[in-house]
């Protein structure tokens, strides 16, 4: 039994317990979203001068008596490994949970703001300024924690799939080499998984969706002005469409699938390759955000109905696994970061490196969590190779390694190859780790 952190009362609240019981439900569930606030004298925060969107700290807590499980979603484009640990202190204080099963998920969205670990500052940072950012992160996921505590209710869940076609393969083939851009012929995964999370009156408490896609709709894009604004981007924009739509307080919470090489298929800033070879981004500005709007509607509609067609159960099973594949790294540092499409790449191996993976079992659903950027045929391998009916992978998962392409993007050089800490043959290799940990778990 998991020791109870400050304000927790006890294991499992005693009369939600009873209710449970009477409901036919052995499974408890919170959930909550919290607005980060700034203080204006933050701004301009980062390369950001104002606010476009609101971003946000989404917290879902799960109980059924013997195990506990928390997954929280941040806006941030990526989270270090140190404030993974401070995150997941709190939520462990708040509500019990041990840290083995807390999930600190990064929603990927490209126009956040940055924050660093103390002793990890780029030079010429402000500590104080940094300091006040991670605080108000800090303080959106304590009271969002708080919040589904507090709120914890008989809950039963439920899964479908439904099909979107937002995201579209970002890596194209030029007469220079492979670039970024929006490839009609590359592998697109189109499938959404939706985890629908009721409450007794059969509304949802939460709603989990997981699609391979960057939430880069506004990345890099300015203004006409030149400046440029925060956002949760595509993310963001779904989310709040699907909260919007059910009401009572439900949240959404967007899981980034294996979307290393999987862009919006409309981006207000997009890659372009010259004649020459050089490359170039035309922005379309302030018209921008009527893309973001439209995307993140598109998306938010595909959620509401697959979620609508989910009938729930009371899960058996709600269990964390932790395990770590063993790999070879690449040599990659980021000064020599990709800035151009190339016909011709050395690519150097490096030493022995563990990746992690943490496997969530809810019933009959497992939700794989990486690190890494996961190619997106590597992660539809995964769901089709998988023994459990309903198989989600999510990436951006306690903190952020960077990309993990498939074998073939390393033959054609891609940005993703390039910039990737990992050696060839690593997320086939990561693939088969996981399918035969869920086999083994299965067949038990």
């Amino acid at each position: 039994m998991t020791g109870m952190g400050v304000g927790a009362a006890a294991f499992l609240h005693p009369l939600l317990a009873l209710s449970a019981t009477k409901n036919g439900s052995s499974l408890l569930a919170g959930a909550s979203r919290q607005e980060i606030v700034f203080a204006t004298s933050l701004f301009p925060l980062d390369q950001f001068a104002a606010q476009h969107d609101p971003l946000a700290v989404r917290v879902l807590l799960l109980d059924n008596r013997s195990e506990k499980i928390a997954i929280a979603v941040i806006d941030l484009t990526s989270i270090s490994d140190e404030t993974v640990v401070a995150m997941k202190a709190i939520i462990t204080k708040i509500s019990g949970i041990s840290a083995n099963n807390i999930l600190i998920c990064a929603s990927h969205s490209f126009s956040t703001p940055h924050v660093f670990p103390a002793d990890h500052l780029p030079a010429g940072s402000n500590l104080e300024h940094n300091h006040a950012v991670l605080q108000a992160y800090e303080n959106a996921l304590r009271s969002a924690t708080e919040n589904a505590f507090k709120n914890m209710r008989p809950a039963s869940v439920g899964y479908g799939e439904g099909v979107s076609r937002v995201a579209i393969n970002r890596d194209v083939e030029t007469p220079h080499g492979w670039w970024l851009g929006s490839n009609d012929a590359g592998f697109t995964d189109t499938e959404l998984g939706v985890l629908r999370i009721n409450g007794a009156d059969e509304k949802p408490i939460a709603v989990l969706m997981n699609y391979a896609v960057q939430s880069s709709v506004l990345d890099g894009s300015t203004l006409k002005d030149g400046t440029q604004r925060l956002s949760s981007d595509l993310a963001g924009a779904a989310s709040r469409h699907v909260e919007a739509y059910f009401g009572h307080d439900a949240v959404a919470l967007f899981l980034v699938g294996a979307a290393g090489d999987q862009s919006p298929y409309l981006q207000a800033n997009r890659h372009v390759v010259n004649q020459d070879g050089s490359v170039a981004r035309l922005d379309i500005h302030e018209a921008g955000f009527n893309l973001l709007d439209l995307l993140g509607e598109r998306l938010g509609n595909d959620v509401i109905d697959t979620t609508r067609k989910i009938s729930t159960a009371s899960p058996e099973k709600l269990k964390v696994l932790r395990i770590s594949v063993d790999v070879t790294s690449q040599n990659f540092l980021p000064e020599n970061k990709p800035v151009g499409p190339v016909t011709h790449f050395n690519y150097e191996s490096g030493a022995k490196v563990a990746v992690p993976v943490v496997l969530t079992f809810l019933g009959d659903t497992v939700i794989v969590g990486l690190q890494a950027e996961l190619a997106a045929v590597a992660g539809a391998n995964i769901r089709a190779q998988s023994p459990y009916p309903h198989t989600m992978v999510n990436t951006m998962v306690d903190g952020a390694a960077k990309y993990m392409p498939d074998a073939q993007s390393y033959d054609r050089f891609t940005y993703e190859a390039r910039n990737s800490p990992y050696a060839k043959g690593t997320a086939e290799a990561v693939t088969r780790a996981i399918i035969g940990t869920l086999n083994s778990i299965k067949n038990k």
